[in-house]
């Protein structure tokens, strides 16, 4: 405190006094005052040590302090402008140097006192001085607030202009730096709220702006654009063909991807340059709360270099093992758990929860660890079912997870509240709390589990837990627990993973908008690195990777789901047999599919087919491609490695490869199309695949409008390896990726091993110089060591077994050195010029993903289902698909286009819309086409097939382009580089075929009567108009239709075309176009026999042709055509091989004779059971009624006799009847008998599928024997699966287009349920009995028929043989049957036990086996 100063009152009277003799001074005596003061002030304080300074100093501030505290408002502002004013006043005296050194002295002072303060200090001075300028503007006028941002604007400039480099450099970096740590310091309110503030501030001024400003705006980038256009071409263009070894091609910004610094304004996750906008949060559209940071214990397990921390990491997936309370599985699991670079499964995954608690006898595991009675034993549970682990780790996990985990609370709660053993636990699937919103990512509260009563009804998704059951619970996808049970160590809170309650926001507003968050926006949201956040989940290594395969299933479920559930609508709108016919005869009511998978569903084969026919229409118009590129990702790229986490590996974060990758990938795809470097495009098409190590590649087609010439491919494809000395750096990155194996005798297990060779038919042969004119790729130049080629010592195996081997340039991949030395990576360029069959490297580019190839256990009815079973899943696809990356790329854009007769377009209507509907049919290209012709004078002057180059198809109307060229004497026309792909359609649709002819001629048609109009004639059919055109003049245009079928179609679909053709068209010289298009038609023979002999160039020889002869006559005769000789075609050779093996001849091949004799001898030796049994089948053949009849037979009654005499019965009268049999042995005892999964196509996992039905199309054979079939005898029926039965019913009603029963055919089942059940794998006795037909829906429609007379007793006679069959017969009855049925037993015992409760699920009877079915059973 200031020392206190005396005689208060004095000095007051004092300055009372001083202050009137003040008022009475005149201007001048003040100043001199004022002078006089001031120069004894100075001089008094240049005499005062700095302690008597500093006194001084903190006196005034005291007594002002005071005198301030004292003052009214009025006074304070009085005071206030007072003090303005004089401070004004003296400021305009001030001369320039006067002001500089005046703003140098406070500027210092100011930086002194700050450079004092405490951080206490520092944060009260800041928050006064912002409030002091909020309180100021706020009363600020509108004319105020612009002069002072004028002058704020004007003074910043000035003081910018007089900045040096380095002050200028210095001021951004601490202005970045004072941002960065305020965005850090910031909620995510503050955050949102300063984003929307900039948004708006931005809009505003950009709203206010007038058309000049808004240019000048726009200058700096038009300028930067337009600079930067002709350096393309001057740096980039056919650089590719002139290499310079001396450039560093790699440094150029233009090809770079940069450092992942990019910052999403929504969201703050960080990005490269050019990613996506939307690619973390779809613009803004997606806001979720973060997943919090996880506790210490886990944390610091994650981060530090301990050896607890180095250890846990190292077996992280043990780890979450021990905890997950939900088993894992998939159809198929591919990974290798000891150690895996990509986690790898087939088909689908589903999660599986059991009981709380283990029944009897048994161990617990997964949740039921949870609830052993002592920390110390489940912990050693957990040990023991996870070997490797750490006690000390596993222990401190454990009890974080009974702390934070709120599920694990829950479950024990409701264990020790339940009273009886029947209680549930249930856990809602879509339940949160009161009053959150739906966006929120929520952790459960207790309230959400509850114990749930015997009966009680709960959602179709709910989980639901008992006490103690055998029973596993698979837990539907869309629970928002599904992520949680699984992966605890990831969400240690219980956070909710993705559900239907989460909604998009309006990106300006923020207000929920009524469209959903995506499952995929869901998790590629969460999978993205944010600033100053600790996003845990990507620090999980091997769990991370099994994480993105889960979730991108649970991302392909929902979608296949909706597809499924809109069948109906995708096969009226989408699938008629008019759109790219696929299939052959071009019958859509015999083609088509139960369940159908769309071209719309990304790697669906309909996509990958469609973007085959896409690259076909490119082959049409520009010719064959001239270069065919395949580059691979490289693990090792700086831009992965800079982004990995300490301890990471690139196969711990296939996240960033996949990203990593898709950048690169888009760098090459400007190199080729904007770069130049082989020249100007004319279109290029990309695809990207995955290999078996999970790593992503893509294959790209360029076709180039000045071709590639065979004497420049030594400028751009080289498959040498480079002089060390001259070029090191492409040296090493050829020696480190363009190396192929080795493989062969130095490598015998490398997987292009094939039968001891290598199927890349490596090591080439050294070449002197490239050659090409082969059917193939061009075989490049290739030098021996001893005439100037390269070579390097490389070591190869491990252990024991390593060695060195020599490789030199017969080991050399392809390569263009330009792009190799820019990507760094494995790019194998190959060039096409000499390539005939085009048509194999087009599909070979669109192959799609490795799909799995399945036998009778696949369903070809489900494509949805073959598709999900046949799929690979990677961790690296997984990531690429959630983050939306595209599979496919291609320009120019391809339209298709569509054709059908009049009024034959489909359309989809419900009874709401179906006036509608019919009053306003929706548009196709064809009809809004003669629209366009109508009202467009220069559309009548195109073909349809023209159209696509001038106008743009949107919203089901024409659009004239508004970007290309401008067309000649047509003022607003312009055309690009469009093109057009027509649907095909099948010539046994000859009105619509010859539509499509007339549509390619005819220019400019109004309508479908102008179409068919020639000079003036309108002509009934188009056919007629296509003979008035001359467009069918002899065979010509059959012979065109085959030429355009060798451009687009598979041989064997050409061969189905010319089997048709033959049948149909009535040609007249068939054997001129054999000779014609021999070689097309017989081409992938040709290309089979290829690879069979790779040693040797293998010619079109009369074997070849031979066989197709043979696959031409057997379509023909199943299309029920003549003999192939009769069209004047050379006729095959059949032998064993080729010789044509129907189903309807195996059925229909029996002696009519014979099989009378045989009935007419055998009849009467029927007994009494067996004759009714015989009558009443026969009876419901010959009415054709249908139904489905049990022939109960014990050993001996004559069941096989009497089943032969039904089946030569039928088969006399030339009518199909199937026998089959549940096992070989027992079809061997049928006439004509085979196996039911061989004669119907069963699936082999019945048990695990729901709806199985059989594997069976209604174009095939087996589905033409079905279709006429009257009898089905179905023996030893009781060892076969339930579902075997519902599977047979439900495509026999889909087969037969028959609702009925087993589609309206006789289907008897014989057996005897005193024999063996189905048997299920590790199933108990109760399954098996559960699997029985008895346990069918079924059961209830079928007829039962008794055979109890001993037939062979009957035959042969003795009283002991009958004996000894009433007592086999008692012997499968049981004791507790025949007790019931001894004299006096009560009868009401008797009724208990003689009739237990229908289908005998649970049957334990003392004294008989459960897995018996007495056959007394009700009906």
């Amino acid at each position: 405190m200031p020392p206190k100063r005396p005689s208060i009152g004095r000095q007051t009277s004092d300055s009372k006094r001083k202050t009137r003799e003040r008022e009475q001074e005149s201007s001048d005596e003040q100043s001199q005052r004022q002078e006089t003061n001031r120069h004894s002030e100075e001089t008094r304080r240049a005499q005062e040590s700095a302690e008597e300074t500093r006194q001084r100093q903190e006196t005034n501030r005291h007594r002002e302090q005071t005198r301030r505290a004292q003052q009214s408002a009025e006074e304070r502002r009085q005071r206030q402008e007072t003090n303005l004013h004089r401070e004004q006043t003296r400021r305009a005296q001030e001369s320039a140097e006067e002001t500089t050194q005046r703003q140098d002295t406070n500027r210092h002072r100011e930086q002194t006192r700050r450079a004092q303060q405490s951080p206490e200090e520092t944060r009260q001075r800041q928050d006064t001085n912002r409030h002091r300028e909020q309180t100021r503007r706020a009363q600020e006028s509108a004319e105020e607030r612009r002069q002072r941002q004028d002058t704020n604007r004007h003074r910043e400039q000035t003081r910018r202009a007089q900045e040096s480099a380095e002050e200028t450099r210095q001021r951004q970096d601490t202005n970045r730096h004072r941002e960065q740590t305020r965005r850090a310091q910031q909620s995510a309110k503050e955050t949102r709220q300063r984003q929307e503030t900039h948004c708006h501030r931005a809009t505003s001024r950009h709203g206010e702006e007038n058309p000049p400003e808004t240019a000048q705006r726009h200058a700096p980038d038009r300028t930067a654009k337009s600079a930067f256009k002709p350096a393309i071409n001057i740096v980039w263009l056919k650089a590719a063909f002139s290499y310079d070894l001396s450039k560093e091609y790699g440094s150029d910004p233009k090809i770079t991807i940069g450092r992942m610094d990019n910052i999403c304004m929504h969201c703050q996750a960080k990005k490269w340059p050019g990613e996506a906008p939307g690619l973390c949060c779809t613009g803004g559209k997606v806001v979720l709360d973060a997943i919090q940071n996880p506790p210490d214990v886990l944390k610091n397990l994650l981060t530090e270099n301990s050896p607890q921390g180095k250890q846990f990491r190292s077996k992280l997936w043990k780890y979450n093992a021990a905890f997950m309370m939900t088993s894992f599985g998939a159809d198929k699991n591919l990974t290798d758990y000891g150690f895996f670079s990509t986690f790898k499964i087939q088909g689908q995954c589903y999660h599986k929860i059991g009981s709380l608690l283990p029944l009897p006898g048994e161990e617990p595991k997964y949740v039921q660890v949870y609830f052993i009675n002592t920390s110390k034993e489940e912990a050693d549970r957990r040990c023991v079912l996870n070997y490797g682990v750490d006690l000390a780790i596993i222990t401190d996990i454990q009890e974080m997870l009974h702390t934070t985990h709120p599920y694990v609370r829950s479950f024990k709660l409701a264990l020790e509240e339940m009273e009886l053993p029947d209680h549930k636990v249930f856990i809602h699937a879509d339940k949160r709390p009161e009053g959150e919103h739906a966006r929120r990512f929520n952790a459960p509260v207790a309230n959400e589990v509850g114990v749930l009563m015997v009966g009680e009804q709960h959602g179709s998704r709910d989980i639901v837990l008992k006490q103690r059951d055998h029973q596993l619970t698979r837990i539907k996808e869309t629970h928002r627990a599904y992520d949680c049970l699984q992966y605890p160590l990831m969400f240690v809170r219980g956070e909710d993973g993705y559900n239907f309650e989460l909604y998009q926001v309006d990106p300006k507003t923020k207000i929920a908008t009524n469209k959903k968050v995506s499952c995929k926006d869901f998790y590629a949201y969460h999978l993205m690195e944010r600033e100053n956040t600790f996003n845990h989940i990507l620090r999980f290594k091997q769990v991370l990777s099994q994480f993105l395969v889960d979730m991108f299933a649970k991302i392909e479920t929902e979608r296949l789901l909706y597809v499924r559930l809109n069948q109906q609508k995708l096969r009226a709108a989408d699938y008629i047999h008019l759109q790219d016919a696929i299939n052959a005869d071009g019958h859509a009511h015999n083609v088509g599919q139960q369940v159908i998978l769309p071209s719309s569903h990304i790697g669906s084969p309909r996509y990958m087919h469609a973007c085959c026919q896409d690259a076909m229409a490119y082959v049409r118009k520009y010719g064959r491609p001239d270069l065919f590129i395949t580059f691979t990702c490289n693990p090792k790229w700086q831009e992965i490695q800079n982004e990995l986490f300490d301890g990471q590996t690139h196969y711990d974060r296939h996240d960033l490869t996949a990203r990593v990758f898709h950048e690169k990938h888009k760098k090459l795809i400007w190199l080729l199309r904007h770069g130049k470097i082989f020249g100007e495009l004319q279109c290029f098409m990309s695809t990207i695949e995955w290999q078996k190590r999970g790593l992503p590649h893509s294959h790209t087609l360029i076709w180039c409008k000045e071709k590639i010439r065979p004497e420049q491919i030594d400028d751009i494809i080289s498959a040498k390896l480079p002089d060390e000395e001259e070029d090191k750096h492409l040296y090493d990155i050829v020696k480190k990726n363009m190396v192929h194996g080795p493989c062969g005798r130095h490598n015998p297990k490398s997987p292009c091993m094939q039968d001891k060779k290598c199927t890349k038919k490596y090591p080439r042969s050294f070449v002197q110089e490239t050659q090409t004119g082969l059917d193939g790729y061009p075989l490049y130049q290739r030098l021996k060591p001893q005439d100037g080629g390269h070579s390097f010592k490389l070591k190869i195996g491990h252990g024991p077994e390593a060695h060195e081997i020599v490789v030199d340039n017969q080991w050399i991949v392809p390569y263009n050195p330009l792009l190799l030395k820019i990507l760094g990576a494995h790019v194998n360029v190959e060039s096409c010029t000499s390539i005939k069959s085009i048509k194999y490297v087009c599909k070979y580019v669109n192959k799609g993903s490795d799909m799995a190839v399945f036998g009778v256990q696949e369903d070809d009815s489900d494509e949805i289902k073959k598709f999900q079973l046949g799929r690979f899943i990677s961790s690296n696809e997984a990531a690429w698909r959630i983050f939306g990356l595209d599979i496919h790329d291609h320009h120019p854009t391809v339209q298709r286009l569509a054709v059908h007769l009049k009024n034959g377009q489909r359309v989809y209507f419900t009874e709401e819309t179906a006036r509608q509907a019919l009053e306003q049919p929706s548009q196709t290209t064809l009809t809004a086409f003669f629209l366009l012709c109508h009202n467009d004078e220069f559309a009548k002057t195109l073909l349809y097939c023209e159209v696509p180059s001038h106008y743009t198809w949107r919203e089901k109307k024409w659009h004239r382009r508004k970007l290309g060229e401008d067309v000649e004497n047509w003022p607003g026309v312009k055309k690009n580089d469009a093109i057009s792909r027509v649907y095909t359609v099948s010539p046994r649709h000859q009105e619509c075929y010859f539509l499509r002819l007339l549509l390619h001629h005819v220019r400019g048609p109004t309508s479908f009567e102008d179409l068919r109009t020639h000079e003036g004639h309108v002509c009934g059919t188009y056919r007629e108009a296509c003979l008035l055109y001359g467009l069918l003049e002899d065979d010509e245009h059959w012979n065109l239709t085959l030429q355009d079928a060798a451009a687009t179609k598979h041989p064997k679909q050409m061969r189905q075309l010319f089997a048709i053709m033959l049948h149909t068209c009535e040609m007249s010289n068939p054997a001129f176009l054999w000779e014609n298009h021999k070689e097309s038609l017989s081409e992938d023979i040709h290309y089979r026999v290829q690879c069979e002999n790779p040693d040797m160039e293998v010619l079109y020889n009369n074997d070849i042709l031979n066989e197709a002869l043979v696959d031409v006559q057997d379509r023909l005769q199943a299309l029920g055509g003549s003999s192939i000789e009769v069209y004047g075609l050379p006729t095959p050779q059949l032998n064993e091989g080729a010789a044509l093996s129907t189903e309807m001849t195996r059925e229909t091949n029996y002696n009519s004779e014979e099989l009378a004799a045989f009935v007419q001898a055998n009849q009467p030796k029927m007994v009494h059971d067996q004759a009714t049994a015989f009558n009443i089948i026969m009876a419901s053949i010959e009415e054709e009624h249908g139904g489905l009849f049990f022939l109960d037979a014990p050993g001996g009654t004559g069941k096989t006799f009497v089943t032969n005499l039904i089946l030569a019965k039928v088969r006399q009268k030339k009518s199909i009847a199937l026998a089959v049999a549940s096992s070989g042995i027992a079809a061997t005892l049928l006439d004509g008998g085979r196996t039911a999964h061989s004669a119907f196509k069963l699936p082999l996992d019945l048990s695990r599928q729901e709806s199985p039905s059989c594997n069976i199309s209604k174009a095939s054979a087996k589905a033409k024997v079905l279709q006429r079939c009257k009898l089905i005898i179905w023996d030893e029926a009781t060892m076969s699966h339930k579902r075997a039965f519902e599977a047979l019913d439900r495509t026999l009603k889909f087969l037969r287009n028959n609702d009925n029963l087993m589609g309206g055919v006789t289907l008897v089942l014989s057996g005897d349920f005193r024999q063996t059940l189905p048997v299920i794998t590790r199933g108990t006795r109760a399954d098996e009995v559960n699997a029985c037909i008895k346990a069918s829906q079924l059961w209830q429609q079928t007829k039962r028929l008794t055979l109890s007379t001993n037939f062979r007793v009957q035959l042969h006679g003795g009283e002991s043989a009958g004996q000894f069959a009433n007592q086999l017969l008692q012997t499968g009855l049981g004791p507790e049957f025949r007790a019931a049925h001894e004299p006096g037993s009560d009868s009401r015992a008797r009724t208990v036990r003689a009739a237990p409760r229908q289908g005998a699920r649970s049957a334990r009877v003392k004294g008989r086996s459960a897995t018996s079915c007495p056959p007394s059973e009700k009906m």
